[in-house]
């Protein structure tokens, strides 16, 4: 952690060293068993992203505006209490912060800096937050400070008339300091002998007679307009709007009140609807990515409040840790409009992000099943397997080694070996969270066979045509940037390794050896992967190269407007090698004070403008066919239809883009319906098994590509390794159309595999 942090995750850690062991637990600690504190992250995690492609995010618009107030992000600093536990300068550190960022902080009634010292500190935009107490004289007079020194709204907090039981509190035996707001009015030292003197402090002052009807107690003592925190639930929202707020923040209090309530994210779209527009609705807890701010407004808030993580940034490294928190929540934000294709906060919409529930209750047309219900996955984990592998010493794991690998994870173990920490990390990594990245892999396993018996299988076929293009397996190698970086022969020795297999090749754009080298090494037949930089004239000279020296086919990459946050080759500061393809036309070589070069590289050149049209200017300058790569949803596979490619990818670029899209085998069928047979659905993502190929035809795709596993084969075995992760793959998939009674591979049907959102016969 002496380096800079690169997520708010690494903010905590700073934090948690910063920091008494006190002072820690109660920033982190939430109600009870903390079952709604760990939900109210993990929920977020699973909603997926439908992000669009081929839209101009060249420019990111991401201000939005609050109850009339202009802020540059839909991200604004939640009430916390008591920021001086964590930095001597506490409230006025974080205002400056907000100020900074031009967004609005909402100062706690418990803050341990007055209400004037934060208004006089900077120009921020502040609103209060309110605790009503039994003495209804301080909660007054309190309002009248904030309204006379320039705040914009009061925040009732209604979910408090007891403070939760924080068993990490009462452990600690909390101290609640002297406010200085309250100096004067009455004392917040407290000693109890059950433990938390907080708690007892809340006990003793907190007014739990509030109700809906003192709304009207509220506006009559101040004329600053009132939202109301802690709603969960419709009904209280359509109360809400009934007794006249301005604003309503779901939230349960960063789960520090009453456990097992929804996940803040969980409650708010039945909030969202139930309002119907009449208020804006804010949103508050377990925010941690930009991400998640995305998904909050696609549910339907107007902006996100951030509590946590600004404490955690104030405690590491002061102002500038507040201020550097809620900038990586901006910058990730923007990253992630980016790659969902939406230039501006008004683009996000309900359609860009799936929820469970819609997982679950999938369109009955698209099932072809009378009833909605989803039972769930009968299948083994593999869960079990990684364990013991986990627990294996290292001395078994170089033994087994040793000996020739009998399967891709093996050849995976052999790279990790083989190569450079910075080179595997960059290989094997995925964006952010690396979410997306293990359910690549993991959703598969979520799909069960129903195979047919007493099928004459004495003879397999598995050949098939791509583009009329004969192979000799429906299993094609991906596009993977820079094989030098795995073998010194780099892309040579994977050409001819799909040259052995006789299938087809896409040599990446960023390909270590030049499209010129591939073309004369062997008879492989070869399609060319495409960025479209700022500049034109580079991409266009490559194609025409490409198409010059014999390639097939243009694949061209359309989720990658700007390059998504691997934080791996941030911290490695991964070097970007000169390029053979692109000498003389530009150099490679970049060095950013950020981190990852590679990242400062694609930012400079990747043209964000990039959009549907685009594909008549890419027509014209080949004539080649086009395949687009990218496409996870049925809108952007019917467009693709439309512009006239002459194929589709599924792809979530391995997992390295924006993290929380489905995993690609999980949104195949969708492309594929879309579609309806009008050109063919190529798969590309997450393969591992024959079985994983299986799959993906039986769901409709024509073939598969595989990208990770040949690097990993090249890494250990050089050309020869490549060539037995393809043959490994086409020998499982032989066996498993065997077993499947599949003696073509126009025998595999949809009936032949069962997904976790079908019914069993059973119960249809």
């Amino acid at each position: 952690m002496a380096v800079e942090p690169v997520n708010l995750n690494e903010f905590q850690e700073l934090a948690r060293q910063a920091l008494p062991k006190m002072y820690y637990d109660y920033f982190t600690g939430g109600a009870e068993d903390e079952y709604t504190l760990r939900e109210n992250v993990e929920a977020f995690r699973r909603i997926r992203f439908q992000p669009r492609v081929l839209l101009d995010v060249s420019r990111i618009n991401m201000s939005t505006t609050i109850l009339g107030y202009n802020i540059s992000a839909p991200i604004m600093i939640a009430p916390t209490a008591m920021h001086k536990l964590a930095h001597p300068e506490g409230e006025v550190a974080t205002a400056r912060a907000a100020a900074a960022c031009n967004t609005i902080m909402v100062l706690s009634f418990m803050s341990s800096c007055t209400v004037e010292e934060v208004t006089s500190c900077c120009d921020a935009i502040r609103f209060f937050q309110l605790y009503v107490y039994k003495r209804r004289d301080i909660s007054a007079q309190l309002v009248q400070r904030a309204e006379k020194n320039g705040f914009k709204a009061i925040v009732l907090t209604a979910d408090t008339p007891k403070l939760g039981r924080r068993e990490a509190d009462i452990k600690n035996k909390m101290v609640s300091p002297q406010l200085k707001n309250f100096e004067g009015l009455l004392s917040t030292k407290v000693v109890s002998e059950k433990g938390s003197n907080l708690e007892a402090f809340a006990a003793g002052t907190f007014d739990a007679s509030l109700s809906w009807k003192d709304i009207e107690w509220l506006k009559s003592i101040t004329n600053l307009p009132i939202l109301i925190k802690g709603v969960l639930t419709a009904e209280d929202a359509v109360r809400a709007v009934e007794v006249g707020v301005a604003g309503v923040i779901v939230s349960n209090h960063g789960a520090r009140q009453l456990d097992y309530v929804p996940a803040t994210i969980s409650a708010l779209e039945e909030v969202v609807q139930a309002i119907g527009g009449k208020v804006p609705v804010l949103f508050d807890g377990g925010v941690r990515r930009g991400t998640d701010v995305f998904k909050a407004l696609a549910l339907g808030a107007k902006a996100v409040l951030v509590g946590r993580p600004v404490i955690y940034g104030l405690a590491a490294k002061g102002e500038y840790g507040a201020r550097r928190v809620m900038e990586m929540l901006r910058d990730e934000l923007e990253l992630t409009m980016a790659l969902s294709g939406c230039p501006d906060v008004k683009d996000i919409t309900r359609s860009h992000v799936r929820t469970e529930l819609q997982d679950q209750f999938f369109k009955q047309d698209t099932l072809q099943s009378p009833a909605f219900k989803i039972v769930n996955d009968c299948g083994l984990s593999g869960s079990l397997m990684l364990e013991i592998c986990k627990n294996l010493s290292a001395s078994l794991i170089t033994a087994k080694m040793a000996v020739e690998p009998v399967n891709l994870n093996e050849f995976q173990e052999l790279a990790r070996q083989a190569l450079p920490k910075m080179y595997y990390d960059f290989i094997t990594g995925g964006a952010e969270d690396e979410y997306t990245l293990r359910e690549n892999v993991e959703a598969f396993r979520r799909i069960t066979f129903q195979p047919r018996v007493v099928v004459d299988v004495s003879r397999i076929n598995l050949s098939t045509t791509v583009l009329g293009y004969n192979i000799s397996m429906p299993i094609m190698v991906a596009p993977t940037s820079m094989h030098k970086l795995a073998h010194p022969e780099g892309e040579v020795a994977t050409a001819r390794a799909a040259a052995a297999c006789n299938t087809i090749m896409v040599l990446s754009f960023s390909s270590s050896c030049a499209v010129e080298e591939v073309a004369s090494c062997c008879s492989a037949i070869r399609f060319y992967q495409l960025y479209v930089y700022k500049r034109r004239d580079i991409s266009a000279q490559l194609v025409q190269r490409a198409e010059k020296n014999g390639f097939k086919a243009i694949v061209l990459t359309a989720d990658t407007p700007k390059l998504g946050r691997r934080e791996a080759d941030i911290k490695n500061k991964l070097v970007l090698p000169q390029l053979k393809n692109l000498e003389g036309l530009l150099s490679t070589k970049v060095v950013s004070e950020k981190g990852s070069n590679l990242e400062a590289f694609a930012a400079a050149m990747h043209d964000a403008s990039l959009s549907w049209k685009d594909i008549e200017w890419l027509k014209s300058i080949t004539n080649l066919p086009i395949l687009i790569k990218g496409v996870l949803t049925a809108e952007d596979a019917v467009r693709a239809v439309e512009v006239g490619v002459a194929g589709v990818i599924v792809s979530n670029h391995g997992a390295r883009q924006l993290d929380y899209v489905p995993a690609t085998i999980s949104v195949l069928e969708e492309v594929v319906q879309a579609i309806g047979g009008k050109v063919p659905v190529l798969f590309d993502g997450g393969v591992r098994r024959g079985t994983d190929v299986f799959k993906a035809l039986a769901l409709g795709a024509k073939a598969v590509l595989v990208g990770r596993p040949v690097i990993y084969g090249l890494a250990a075995k050089g050309e020869y390794g490549a060539r037995r992760v393809i043959e490994m793959l086409r020998d499982e998939l032989e066996v498993t159309m065997a077993l499947s009674g599949c003696a073509s591979v126009k025998d595999i049907t949809r009936s032949h595999v069962r997904t976790n959102r079908e019914r069993l016969p059973s119960l249809l």
